[in-house]
């Protein structure tokens, strides 16, 4: 599985785990910038999880399902 951050920049980056919101792939440098992310929102920190994330996985698999975007 390869980071899903560095993957929409074309680079194939090894993932090391999954973000816990979205379970997208994510490098060690991309997983540290979550945790930061996790750990400065209160909110998140408490353990409930919120709708939507940075990663936005949901519009590339609706796209992908739809075929939206080919041409």
């Amino acid at each position: 599985m390869y980071c899903y951050p560095c993957a929409e920049q074309g680079v194939n980056q090894a993932a090391v785990a999954l973000c816990r919101s979205c379970d997208a792939g994510l490098c060690l440098e991309h997983l540290r910038e979550t945790a930061e992310k996790f750990a400065a929102d209160a909110h998140l920190a408490s353990g409930s999880m919120s709708d939507t994330c940075n990663h936005d996985t949901w519009a590339t698999t609706i796209t992908a399902l739809t075929g939206a975007g080919e041409g």
